[in-house]
């Protein structure tokens, strides 16, 4: 495998913070579980609470049992950030219950994602305008990111001749807790492909906001501790 020459991306100056604010990648993910449990009930949210406190007890914390909603949930793992990433755990729960309802990350996923995507562009206060100009694209992406303090501070773009767009970010937010869903075999999409919340699915849903095309990927690194992901208009 050759090596990624990292001077082929167009790098954006070095965000003013060195981590994204957990808290607003947790209360993210908590509005992208409340769209899950559109489709699959309160019982996908109580899944998500119990996966959640699992992994807390598996950190030796004595999991609370009187938490049974996701703003309960998201106080608690507020007050033990100093434990574990918050934004982390939420990823870990809600990827086992997209699991245990889908067998494997599908349709849940995608409507989790807008959800997401929606709420991001509320607290960033963009507005989107429909157009393929990628360079302005990727630029405004990454103000908004970066004034809501949600996307990592090292990352760049790299247009490809077919119109596809390779996004990397050097050290992800969620790369710990990624590496560990991936290892335990919970990142499988529906045709085979390797599953990527962030780059992918997220980046995935912006895109579409800005263009008005839908867009899929193919993740290309991961864990080096760089990752890559191909984003394509389909």
């Amino acid at each position: 495998m050759t090596e990624t020459n990292l001077s082929e991306f167009k790098m954006f100056e070095k965000a003013p913070y060195e981590e994204p604010d957990p808290r607003i990648l947790t209360e993210l993910i908590i509005n992208g579980i409340r769209g899950e449990e559109k489709i699959y009930g309160p019982v996908f949210t109580a899944r998500v609470i119990k996966h959640a406190l699992n992994f807390m007890t598996q950190k030796g914390e004595k999991a609370p049992e009187d938490i049974k909603t996701l703003e309960q949930l998201k106080e608690y793992l507020f007050s033990k950030s100093d434990k574990y990433p918050p934004h982390g755990v939420a990823m870990y729960a809600q990827v086992k219950a997209e699991n245990a309802f889908q067998g494997q990350t599908g349709a849940g996923t995608r409507v989790e994602m807008m959800s997401m995507t929606k709420r991001a562009m509320e607290i960033s206060g963009t507005k989107v305008e429909r157009n393929l100009d990628m360079d302005a694209i990727m630029l405004r992406v990454r103000q908004a990111g970066v004034a809501m303090k949600s996307i990592a501070s090292e990352m760049g773009y790299r247009k490809n001749e077919d119109g596809s767009v390779d996004l990397i970010y050097l050290m992800c937010p969620f790369l710990d807790v990624c590496q560990l869903v991936f290892n335990e075999g919970l990142l499988k999409r529906p045709d085979g492909r390797t599953r990527c919340g962030v780059l992918g699915e997220f980046g995935c849903q912006l895109l579409k906001l800005y263009t008005s095309y839908e867009w899929d990927y193919e993740r290309l690194e991961a864990y080096k501790p760089h990752c890559i992901v191909k984003l394509y208009m389909i």
